[in-house]
């Protein structure tokens, strides 16, 4: 994890998080069609939205995976992301 500065004077918290991309076993489930999708909808009572606004920050990481996502600041505090972050391979494409 590092900073960039913002044109506008601030600073962006960017990850790098090529490694554990790297390790990570792409996904291998097939994308369905979205009439295949609307179809299956359609015959359900309970079915779920993500908000576009926030995206990816609704998942919630699986359990053995966030201390793979920890970091440290200078501090000494430790920090673990519970939900799924931008730029992790298999995360959804919104």
């Amino acid at each position: 994890m590092y900073c960039v500065k913002k044109p506008q004077g601030g600073w962006r918290i960017v990850h790098a998080y090529s490694k554990l991309n790297d390790a990570t076993i792409p996904a291998q489930a097939p994308i369905l069609r979205k009439d295949v999708i609307i179809d299956s909808m359609a015959k359900s009572t309970i079915y779920s939205a993500l908000d576009l606004r926030d995206r990816f920050y609704q998942i919630l990481m699986r359990e053995s995976d966030i201390p793979l996502t920890a970091v440290s600041t200078p501090s000494g505090m430790l920090w673990e992301w519970l939900v799924m972050l931008q730029g992790l391979k298999n995360a959804p494409a919104i």
